[in-house]
């Protein structure tokens, strides 16, 4: 029996990507985690952490955002390649200081032969 597998180039276009580039933009501290399922986009969460030391020391935590110098292309090649096969899952970015310092990403998997079996849904 053939599973129907959804084609995973659908799951982020060039306009959302923007949209999550523009997130990352925003954010000084947290992290970033888009949601997938069936090989598609369906939620971005931000959870941005603000640190009372930074508000002493003139940091802007909440407006900085990334630093200047972030490689665009590099993060948006790193965030397209964690997707790639991703059907069910997430993908997780987390920024300190205006950094990207590592992208995780956790696959979850579906077996349909035992949908209903345990309760559907992940």
């Amino acid at each position: 029996m053939a599973e129907n597998k959804k084609s995973p180039t659908s799951a982020i276009n060039s306009g959302i990507m923007n949209q999550v580039i523009s997130i990352l933009n925003s954010t000084f501290h947290g992290n970033v985690v888009l949601v997938f399922q069936d090989s598609r986009l369906v939620q971005i969460e931000r959870n941005e952490k603000i640190r009372p030391t930074d508000l002493t020391n003139g940091k802007k935590p909440i407006s900085q955002g990334l630093k200047e110098n972030c490689d665009v292309p590099l993060v948006r090649g790193r965030i397209m390649e964690s997707f790639n096969k991703l059907e069910y899952g997430q993908v997780v970015i987390g920024i300190k200081e205006g950094k990207i310092i590592q992208i995780d990403r956790t696959e979850k998997q579906r077996f349909s032969s035992m949908v209903g079996l345990y309760g559907d849904g992940i």
